[in-house]
């Protein structure tokens, strides 16, 4: 689909709800209906408008074709619900960028507090642009790399942190271990090449200290012919397991 008159969120409602609804009759019972309210499709359409919009000036993505990111982006920052995950009470999202997968969560999970997380100063600003003009009434953005704010994100506060083609795993989950709660889910999505990483020392280091449980999970989207992965790890981090890049270790 052309962008080109297509900026008005209203013109693309109708786009929206036929990705959506062809989208809902792969999830699994009682997730389907979440996705196809007017709100839900309202704010999709806000989102891919704005976008678009800042796309022509200022380079948030390689291709800002609603149609494109509809079948793509969106869907693929939805997979959480296919594998059947629950809303957390609150999510982080580390290294947002234009907007996925922290915005269409927040907006299939309206109860959930969403931080968006984000380094770059130009995405942070088009985030924050979104939360007002979306609307996303539970959301944040924190503005720098996630391991340099503890002043701002408070320990064990998080029921899941999420990371879509952030980083090595190893990485993440340092980052990640101080601020998941108890039992906090942390959500990956990765390639099946990337999953040699689980097997990778730096990571098997991380994991002898923490209790941890891997779960290596496919999902298909529909019309995509590739199998893709969602790495779930729950820990429950132990006192001297607590050490991660914020302070240094």
């Amino acid at each position: 689909m052309d962008i080109a008159g297509k900026l008005d969120p209203t013109q693309l409602l109708p786009v929206v709800r036929r990705s959506m609804n062809d989208f809902a009759a792969a999830l699994p019972v009682g997730e389907g209906p979440v996705i196809c309210t007017d709100t839900f499709c309202a704010g999709l359409a806000s989102f891919l408008t704005l976008l678009a919009q800042t796309n022509e000036v200022m380079n948030l993505t390689s291709d800002a074709d609603p149609g494109h990111l509809l079948a793509t982006h969106i869907r693929d920052s939805l997979a959480p619900l296919l594998v059947g995950l629950e809303a957390p009470h609150s999510l982080l999202d580390i290294g947002t960028g234009g907007g996925f997968p922290a915005v269409p969560l927040a907006l299939a999970w309206p109860t959930t507090t969403v931080t968006m997380s984000e380094s770059i100063g130009k995405k942070a600003h088009f985030l924050e642009s979104l939360v007002g003009g979306v609307p996303l009434p539970r959301a944040r953005v924190v503005h720098g790399r996630v391991e340099d704010h503890a002043s701002v994100l408070p320990e064990r506060a998080f029921n899941m942190i999420t990371a879509r083609s952030v980083a090595h795993i190893a990485t993440v989950l340092q980052y990640a271990l101080p601020l998941l709660a108890s039992n906090g889910r942390l959500v990956l999505w990765k390639g099946e090449k990337d999953l040699a990483e689980l097997q990778d020392p730096p990571f098997v280091a991380t994991l002898h200290r923490v209790h941890c449980t891997a779960t290596v999970l496919d999902y298909a989207l529909p019309g995509v012919e590739r199998n893709s992965k969602l790495v779930i790890l729950q820990v429950t981090p132990t006192l001297s397991g607590w050490s991660s890049r914020r302070n240094g270790s």
